[in-house]
């Protein structure tokens, strides 16, 4: 079976995406209990899927320079030509015209035309870019990514530059970023059980005490608040916070794959999160508990 390594939730209906290797696409109308394939105009393996607010407008990227755009809420995708062939990770878009995206060999590209033509920006960095997160405008974002990478962006200009050191072995990568409210609390997840915290814009860095000391993870949220978080990752892992990332439990799971992906609805009660071999599992309390989908198109 394919893996599904991403998971958008767009707006407040009940519709859902998934991405997966191989051009997978699914797409749920009923909340996520089951998911039927969409055709996408690629075969390549897709990394990320990002909904605009207006939750018509759609992007998926992935590798070889794979970029699709859809204008239809996802009932119909084209493929765009962003002039490179870099793998691609990561996709966001703060506003609806202008939005970013990163990739391999430290990639950063930015578009102010909702996504037509994209161009290069400079980064401090040749290791690959896995995310990036902009909370509060199109003007100050983070990208986060291997050799335990982190940059932002600031208002004022296109460069990038590190944001702080975390002062860790540099061989850890990095793999999702979250700022649940703001740019000056933030998250990042990575590999070897890095769940590292930020209280001054990524000036500086923390490690958080996590139940799973050897688990990779892949994503955080913030759905509700800045207090209570949900992080997944490798063999199952689902972790929550109550108390902003100071301490961490584990929620079951019936599962051991890997979960690669994981989005909330803009109310923060329903949930959902993916993974490899098609698993896909499903909360309505804020990530308390989860159940496997009903039925997935694979």
């Amino acid at each position: 079976m394919a893996d599904l390594n991403a998971v958008v939730l767009p707006g407040e209906g009940a519709s859902g995406f998934c991405v997966g290797d191989g051009g997978l696409m699914l797409a749920t109308d009923d909340g996520g209990n089951t998911w039927r394939r969409v055709s996408v105009p690629t075969s390549a393996d897709l990394h990320d899927v990002f909904f605009c607010e207006g939750i018509f407008e759609g992007f998926a990227v992935g590798a070889g320079g794979t970029v699709l755009r859809t204008l239809d809420g996802g009932a119909n995708w084209k493929a765009v030509d962003p002039g490179v062939g870099e793998d691609l990770y990561g996709v966001c878009f703060p506003i609806e015209r202008t939005g970013y995206l990163v990739g391999s060999g430290g990639l950063a590209m930015r578009t102010d035309d909702q996504g037509l033509t994209w161009r290069r920006l400079p980064v401090p960095t040749t290791a690959r870019l896995r995310a990036l997160a902009f909370p509060v405008d199109e003007e100050t974002g983070f990208a986060v990514g291997d050799e335990l990478t982190v940059i932002k962006k600031a208002v004022g200009g296109e460069h990038w530059f590190v944001a702080g050191s975390p002062g860790m072995a540099r061989n850890v990568g990095l793999r999702a970023i979250c700022f649940p409210q703001d740019d000056v609390i933030g998250y990042v997840v990575g590999e070897q059980g890095m769940l590292l915290k930020t209280e001054d814009g990524g000036d500086s860095w923390r490690q958080m005490d996590v139940p799973v000391q050897y688990a990779g993870f892949s994503v955080i949220r913030f759905p509700v608040d800045t207090e209570n978080g949900v992080c997944v990752g490798s063999a199952g892992t689902i972790m929550r916070t109550n108390d902003g990332g100071l301490s961490w439990l584990t929620v079951y799971a019936d599962t051991n794959e890997d979960l690669l992906g994981l989005d909330f609805r803009a109310s923060g009660g329903m949930g959902c999160c993916c993974g490899r071999n098609g698993t896909i599992l499903l909360t309505t309390d804020s990530g308390l508990s989860w159940v496997r989908a009903e039925s997935v198109e694979l």
